[in-house]
């Protein structure tokens, strides 16, 4: 499915229907956790390495969802008429926005991960891998 850059609302639509995955992220892993009585019966660390790879999946998904748009309309501008500008830079604006309502989004899927996972995986290798992914990211 093509990105709708051109079109902020169905842009945003969008990335509303992929932030919802975030909003479940404390159903999912309380789903995917055990309670003590359970514990020995669920393979936690699995669930949570599992849990954190979609995770970091769609959160890569998502900004890179903004970035290509941010680009697009970027691309826009350089050309445009005087007239045509101002609708550009508030797209531009409302897209810069949105990337930092992602970073909110995704610290506090990221905490809440932490704090339910940490009994049950290597917290300190995770999170290094998770730097390591983001940076990765931003470089490439």
């Amino acid at each position: 499915m093509a990105l709708p850059c051109d079109n902020f609302y169905e842009f945003k639509k969008l990335l509303t229907t992929y932030r919802n995955e975030d909003d479940k992220v404390i159903y999912r892993l309380n789903a995917l956790l055990p309670t003590a009585s359970f514990s020995d019966k669920v393979d936690a660390a699995t669930n949570c390495q599992k849990f954190q790879t979609e995770l970091l999946d769609l959160h890569q998904q998502r900004e890179q969802m903004i970035n290509s748009c941010l680009e697009f309309q970027q691309n826009l501008l350089t050309p445009a008429s005087e007239d045509k500008k101002r609708p550009i830079q508030r797209v531009i604006r409302s897209l810069k926005q949105e990337a930092r309502v992602e970073k909110v989004v995704k610290e506090r899927s990221n905490a809440f991960f932490q704090t339910k996972c940490n009994p049950f995986m290597n917290f300190n290798a995770s999170c290094s891998n998770l730097v390591e992914f983001t940076e990765l990211n931003r470089a490439g």
